[in-house]
């Protein structure tokens, strides 16, 4: 009972420290940034204003020195794209700052609670980790929201060539129709049209972010319509057909496989769940695994076996379409 009590205080610790941090950060900063298009002049004065902020010039110091070594610009420019992917307002910078927070959150808990050294070290770890697989599993589910839209976004766009708009003029209706998230990536994709971006490198700019492989394949007939030739409302219509035959089979996959997935949930939750019972029964029966080397040898091999098993069954339930 009292590991599970840490447990919820550590949690609930998280969830306060992001949400202080969304009240008093993120929401004055996306307004900053909207700011900054609306009123230039206005944003570039206080931008003038954040570089005298201590806190800020270390944050673009510890930016630039990333940014000298090829290291550290390769993972900023990927954190940045992941960011955008997942539709989180945040710089690079400012996200590695969260995963700070983090872990010095977690440490300091893990100090007062805990006091057990490799324990400290593994949650202090692991809490890095925490916004990562937030970005993720946010980029996921976006990119399977633009999927289940894009054979309706697809149609939409397809009947408003038919009637006798532009492809630009059907992209515009579409990112006004259509809910989020597609509406709000053909609004990106639109207002680099307007600062002077051809179209094609638009379109290739939106396949980036969204990384789809139905949009991919849309975005490929329409750079060869362009080049070529060609009815294009006729060609969106047999790919918007061919998409939803992919989304039915792939549905189809996924009631089949459906037990093979909640096998493998059981077969990965079942050691950490059996360990944490024993853990508030007998504590000083499972905590040798923890102290003594022959306990951190067994541990390892059982992640190592675990880690097998998970991808054993998530190769043989992962059929492509």
């Amino acid at each position: 009972m009292l590991g599970l009590v840490f447990f919820l205080t550590f949690v609930s610790t998280m969830l306060l420290i992001y949400a202080v941090y969304q009240v008093f950060f993120a929401h004055a900063r996306a307004i900053d940034r909207l700011q900054h298009y609306l009123n230039p002049e206005k944003g570039s004065s206080k931008s003038d204003k954040d570089k005298k902020i201590p806190w800020r010039q270390g944050l673009n110091a510890v930016g630039r020195t990333l940014g000298k070594s090829r290291l550290g610009h390769k993972y900023l420019q990927k954190l940045e794209n992941q960011l955008i992917q997942a539709h989180i307002p945040l710089k690079p910078e400012e996200f590695i700052t969260l995963e700070v927070l983090f872990s010095i959150a977690a440490f300091i808990l893990s100090v007062i609670f805990v006091k057990r050294v490799i324990i400290i070290i593994v949650v202090t770890v692991a809490s890095v980790f925490i916004p990562v697989i937030y970005a993720r599993m946010r980029k996921k589910k976006i990119l399977k929201m633009i999927d289940q839209q894009l054979p309706d976004t697809i149609m939409l766009v397809s009947n408003s060539l038919k009637a006798g708009y532009s492809f630009i003029q059907a992209i515009d209706v579409a990112s006004r129709e259509l809910p989020p998230p597609i509406s709000t990536e053909f609004m990106q994709m639109l207002k680099e049209i307007n600062l002077g971006v051809s179209t094609e490198k638009a379109l290739e700019s939106l396949s980036k972010r969204i990384q789809s492989e139905d949009l991919g394949l849309v975005i490929l007939a329409v750079l060869i319509q362009r080049q070529i030739g060609g009815n294009l409302s006729e060609i969106l219509d047999n790919i918007s057909d061919t998409i939803r035959s992919r989304i039915k089979v792939k549905g189809e996959i996924s009631i089949l496989t459906a037990q093979g997935r909640i096998s493998g949930f059981i077969i990965s939750l079942l050691p950490v769940v059996l360990g944490l019972a024993i853990f508030m029964l007998n504590p000083t029966y499972i905590i040798a695994l923890f102290i003594e080397p022959i306990g951190w040898v067994m541990l390892g091999a059982c992640v190592l076996l675990q880690a097998i098993g998970i991808y054993s069954i998530r190769k043989i339930i992962r059929i492509e379409v």
